[in-house]
């Protein structure tokens, strides 16, 4: 028994060892983790809540607390009945194909026409209520325990990208002595780990794992190993959620080219990024952002007391309220492409807004720039995407108080005061916007269950307040937070100022909370504005040299024929499909690196990822006499036809 015993504890000391030198090699961050972790163990700074016991010939967990076990049974043969589970159909996976309610047939968002002939042929031709795949491409493990059910599902299914979550160190580090992890690096197999990491560093995982053979996006399978890991599940679905490649307009990005040419050739003014970082045009003032939230109502007459005191920036959806307060706002920000945004800015009186600034984004609707020329009012145009290099990008950001905070943040000023970015409703009668506001909608503020697997933007949630403890929201307004988070994380490393959050809505990381009384104590003793900002802006912008595109439009003209070219190649299997499409796409986007508007070249890559999500779906099917010539040839019909309407819409774009 005891030379058994040897055996045995050389054998797992002999797969730790091995595994360490895997992730030093490939995730040396978790190689560190680990080694800190161990380190603290030595120090004493912290205590083993778990230890790996040997139980009648197999391995469990002892948990130090609870003197519980993980498995309580025989770890081997637990994992040997889980993996029996495990298929290759689309049970326990997310179907991310999107799919008409009513029918269960394939469907497609508006906008997304160039796709409708491939998911009309899957429903003509594809069984959908039996569906097997050949392989599995994409697998994600919810649990590590000591690995062994990993072990035995991979047997069967070695899927081709993996993600593997454990949101416990220590038990990941048990797993280490049992399971082997070097098997995900054999072939071109892909493994992407989430060990012991917080919501936020999860989403990057999860984003990693997503963007790896973005087109194998159709189905993912996954394994959670406890019940209560379930709220990871729930993540993932979340994510694949607001991740959906068809959530990409790839059609209203051609169309936001076009209106940006369209400004160029008007001679309206762009800002000149460079200008903007290196003048700091409002160094030394404070500014006050202004939101559409419902905490707006309780500061509106304080910011009309003050007004004078500080920069008054607001997004265009409350300009209407502001007017009705007598607020003037120095600044507004409109950057939807909707029509709806030149009802926002027609004030009651044409006079209002003479001497403000309204910043745009190069993709605002034609009805919002008749309103403003024929009013004659001031604006300024920021780039949607790099369509011009010489004069930089500011980027865009899908949610207008974001991006306003974002390009007031670049423009100086030593302090930001920002209100009514509450990402959440109001906590007693559930409006979401500020009354008068050109928005309304209020929420249902009940708690209810959802149904298991199925995430509603519209569900209420409880989160950290700004200046209460707790807050409800729901998913749909939560998003504006996590704009706030990425739009201050990226700035984190160049920008330096003070910003508060005023709002009675959720905690932002970053924006520091601040009491109403706290506000109007400060605002009492600072100096009064004294800014022509119509200056300033005519400082840090410059009307553009116009392009005639010519040599882009020739470029795509090529690819237009070669696609045309493409359609009468011969395919005589799905092997011989995928790979004439693939030398064919590659070709594309070494073109598309030659054309000067760089968003041409993501456009396309965009739509293909959407595309081949639905043609990767229909090859990998085990389905009989669904690969005849006549099929394939008609895929690869569907596929050729969309490439050239996509650069057919670009050429118009610059034409």
């Amino acid at each position: 028994m005891d030379i058994d015993l040897a055996e045995i504890q050389q054998s797992v000391m002999i797969v730790y060892q091995k595994n360490l030198n895997f992730l030093k090699e490939n995730f040396f961050d978790i190689f560190e983790k680990l080694n800190r972790f161990s380190k603290d163990l030595e120090d004493g700074k912290i205590k083993e809540q778990y230890s790996l016991e040997l139980k009648d010939g197999y391995f469990d967990i002892l948990n130090y607390e609870n003197n519980g076990y993980y498995y309580a049974t025989n770890s081997y043969i637990d994992a040997e009945k889980r993996a029996e589970h495990v298929d290759f159909t689309t049970s326990s996976s997310l179907d991310l194909l999107r799919k008409d309610g009513v029918s269960q047939r394939l469907s497609m968002p508006y906008g997304l026409g160039e796709v409708l002939p491939v998911v009309g042929f899957i429903n003509e031709k594809v069984d959908l209520e039996n569906v097997e795949f050949q392989k599995i491409m994409k697998f994600v493990y919810i649990g590590i325990g000591l690995g062994y059910h990993i072990q035995e599902i991979e047997k069967k299914i070695e899927s081709y990208t993996t993600l593997i979550v454990e949101p416990e160190l220590e038990i990941f580090r048990l797993s280490l002595f049992t399971m082997d992890y070097s098997i995900f690096a054999k072939g071109n197999r892909t493994l992407v780990l989430s060990i012991g990491d917080d919501e936020a560093k999860r989403e990057q995982d999860f984003t990693d794992f997503y963007s790896i053979h973005s087109y194998m996006n159709y189905n993912i399978k996954h394994y959670t190993l406890l019940k209560n890991l379930d709220y990871i599940k729930t993540h993932l679905i979340e994510f694949c959620e607001n991740n959906y490649a068809g959530a990409f307009p790839y059609n209203a990005v051609i169309e936001n080219v076009k209106r940006t040419v369209d400004f160029i050739r008007s001679k309206d003014r762009f800002l000149v990024v460079n200008d903007i970082q290196e003048k700091n045009m409002f160094g030394s003032k404070e500014i006050l952002l202004i939101s559409a939230g419902p905490s707006l109502d309780d500061y509106i007459e304080i910011i009309q007391k003050y007004q004078d005191k500080y920069i008054i920036a607001c997004v265009d959806v409350i300009v209407k309220k502001l007017e009705k307060f007598q607020i003037v706002p120095d600044v507004i920000f409109s950057i939807d492409p909707s029509p709806l945004c030149a009802e926002f800015l027609t004030t009651e009186n044409p006079e209002y807004l003479k001497n403000s600034v309204i910043i745009l984004l190069s993709q605002q609707h034609p009805d919002v720039m008749d309103i403003l020329r024929e009013r004659k009012l001031n604006y300024y145009v920021s780039q949607f995407t790099t369509i011009n290099k010489e004069i930089g990008c500011l980027g865009s950001v899908p949610n207008v108080g974001t991006f306003a905070f974002h390009v007031m943040a670049h423009l100086g000023g030593k302090k930001l005061y920002t209100i009514g970015n509450d990402a959440a409703f109001h906590q007693e009668t559930g409006e979401r916007y500020s009354s008068d506001s050109a928005y309304s909608q209020t929420e249902f503020l009940e708690i209810e269950k959802s149904k298991e697997d199925i995430i509603s933007k519209e569900d209420i949630l409880e989160v950290k307040g700004n200046l209460r403890e707790i807050v409800k929201t729901n998913r749909s307004l939560i998003s504006f937070r996590s704009n706030y988070d990425n739009v201050i994380g990226n700035m984190k490393e160049y920008l330096k100022y003070e910003a508060y959050n005023l709002s009675d809505g959720v905690y932002i990381n970053g924006l520091e909370p601040m009491t109403k009384d706290t506000f109007i104590e400060y605002s009492a003793n600072i100096d009064m504005k004294d800014i022509n900002f119509i200056n300033i802006f005519d400082n840090i912008s410059q009307v553009l040299e116009i392009d005639c595109y010519k040599d882009d439009i020739k470029i795509i003209n090529s690819i237009i024929l070669r696609a045309k070219k493409f359609q009468k190649q011969k395919i005589i299997s799905r092997d011989d499909f995928l790979t004439k499409k693939l030398d064919f796409m590659i070709w594309i986007l070494e073109k598309a690196k030659e054309l000067s508007v760089d968003v041409f070249g993501s456009v396309f890559l965009e739509y293909t990822h959407l595309v081949d999500s639905y043609i990767n779906f229909t090859i990998n099917l085990k389905q009989k006499k669904l690969y005849t010539q006549k099929n394939l040839e008609l895929l690869r019909d569907h596929w050729a036809k969309g490439v050239i309407a996509v650069f057919k819409d670009m050429k118009d774009a610059i034409s």
